[in-house]
């Protein structure tokens, strides 16, 4: 089965996330009541050049670390493991690179009936076949 660029570097995100005990959910899933979990999107992207043999792709995520009220400390510590450890995302049959380093933010949020805190990590990867390789 032939899977489109950006699903497998959103399950090579997720992995690395995962592979630090914390659970992952897209935007469009309901979040677990159980807490640290990530919320992984993909923000935009675009073929953005075409080589020989080869396309290559850019993508950028958001990736929001969810922690209870008093979690702000364990919601840093984590948001800065991930941060590492995107650097690390590998996909099969690609090359894949970050543009730059991940941003993080930190928000409070009350649009739920409980108070959070958010760590938000913005991330953005260059993917090119490696058929151009």
């Amino acid at each position: 089965m032939n899977n489109a660029p950006f699903t497998l570097l959103y399950g090579a995100i997720a992995a690395k996330v995962n592979d630090l005990g914390v659970p992952t959910v897209s935007a469009s899933q309901d979040a677990p009541s159980k807490l640290p979990m990530v919320r992984v999107q993909l923000l935009n992207g675009d073929t953005t050049g075409r080589f020989k043999n080869a396309d290559e792709y850019q993508y950028a995520f958001q990736l929001d670390v969810i922690t209870a009220q008093n979690g702000l400390e364990q919601g840093l510590d984590l948001a800065y493991k991930i941060r590492q450890r995107l650097s690390q995302v590998a996909v099969e049959g690609y090359s894949v690179s970050e543009i730059g380093r991940p941003s993080i933010t930190s928000m409070i949020d009350s649009s739920t009936n409980r108070i959070l805190n958010r760590q938000i990590l913005r991330v953005n990867y260059t993917m090119i076949e490696q058929t151009a390789f």
